[in-house]
């Protein structure tokens, strides 16, 4: 049986197991915050070895980044941070180690203008106006630096700056897909403990949240820039970059489909028949009946037997009409057509005319014409 006291110190054991726990997880939170925020500070630190101070040695990038400042301080006499930087920028273009100056700086209002203020002592040091190119959004490295990869299109830049500035600068830039390099301005003499450098070591805390924890953006961005003559991204397509499935292999009524169009273009047309070879057919077509066999006269022997069919042609039309004188006299009627009679005429026999009479012919053919077809034909029944 447990007695009231003793549930109490249980309880109160157990809160206090419960609280030390977490204590030394809020402690081991800190430590781990801490140092994760010192071993940022070393990283921003070790790009110290991307930064030059020589003009000879620096690589050429087409483009230098003049990071903002105000061009006076705040007792109102000239802020020498300003004026080594825009020395800096000014030698470089002149040394041909970039060909534009993009001044980024802050401008949130009227009375304020970085870009404005660097602009101007840039045409003084001689850089021509059409070289220099002004962003008005750069509160901040970190806006300055992203705006120069995603709004001005540049893949490779000179950040123009001191050199504590320029490491990060150069951190960010690497963790937004921009190559760059540093230049470093000459610095004014101030000492390790003066407010520039604690406001550095809170500047790097910040940007090692910002880009490890937060992964902040810049306040504003918008429609691309093109520097110079630099090409605009191209619109996106809905197009895919890659076949999204396999080729389908041709069928074989497809492929041999395919082949008969092409043996069809090799062969040859079926030509028109002229008017003289129809004329030619026509006269064929009548000089069958001059013949026994019912057989058609060839066309290409046709002219070589017009002589020969002169000749005949006493001959012919005398046993033509030996032969219709000697129906006439056995009255058969089956080699002559009566007609008065109601009869069916015969028209398969051969006619008993003259062959070369040319309205006997007409009358003939359009006789024939008019039959029916149910008959039996002999030789070759093109008619």
């Amino acid at each position: 049986m447990t007695y009231k006291g003793e549930t109490e110190e249980i309880f109160s054991s157990d809160i206090s197991s419960f609280l030390k726990t977490v204590c030394y997880l809020t402690m081991l939170a800190v430590v781990l915050g801490v140092l994760f925020l010192i071993l940022g500070c070393f990283r921003i630190s070790s790009y110290a070895f991307k930064t030059y101070e020589s003009i000879d040695k620096i690589p050429y990038n087409r483009v230098g980044l003049l990071l903002g400042t105000s061009s006076l301080n705040a007792n109102g006499e000239p802020n020498e941070f300003f004026t080594y930087r825009i020395m800096a920028a000014s030698q470089l273009f002149k040394a041909g180690k970039i060909d534009y100056i993009l001044v980024s700086g802050d401008n949130r209002e009227k009375s304020y203008n970085e870009p404005r203020q660097m602009t101007r002592a840039l045409i003084k040091a001689g850089v021509p106006t059409d070289r220099i190119v002004s962003d008005y959004a750069g509160f901040s490295t970190l806006d300055s630096v992203i705006r120069a990869r995603k709004v001005f299109l540049q893949e490779r830049i000179t950040i123009i700056s001191q050199d504590f500035q320029n490491e990060r600068a150069l951190f960010i830039a690497e963790n937004n897909g921009l190559s760059a390099v540093g230049f470093n301005a000459l610095s004014p003499d101030f000492g390790f403990f003066s407010k520039i450098n604690i406001r550095e070591i809170l500047a790097r805390i910040k940007c090692t949240l910002n880009v490890y924890i937060f992964k902040t953006q810049p306040t504003y961005l918008g429609e691309p820039l093109s520097i110079g003559k630099g090409a605009m991204p191209k619109a996106l397509s809905n197009k895919p970059k890659a076949l999204t499935s396999a080729l389908k292999r041709i069928t074989d009524n497809a492929q041999f489909l395919r082949q008969q169009e092409e043996i069809a273009k090799f062969e040859p047309v079926a030509k028109k028949i002229t008017d003289n070879a129809k004329i030619l057919r026509e006269n064929m077509k009548l000089e069958i009946f001059a013949d026994e066999t019912m057989r058609p006269i060839d066309s290409n022997t046709y002219g070589n037997q017009q002589q020969v069919l002169k000749e005949e042609q006493n001959e012919a039309m005398q046993k033509a009409n030996e032969v219709a004188s000697e129906s006439l006299n056995l009255g058969t009627g089956t080699n002559y057509i009566d007609p008065n009679e109601n009869v069916q005429p015969v028209l398969d026999k051969k006619p008993s005319f003259n062959f070369f009479d040319t309205n006997q012919e007409t009358e003939y053919i359009k006789k024939r014409k008019s039959q029916p077809r149910n008959r039996t034909y002999h030789g070759d029944p093109w008619d």
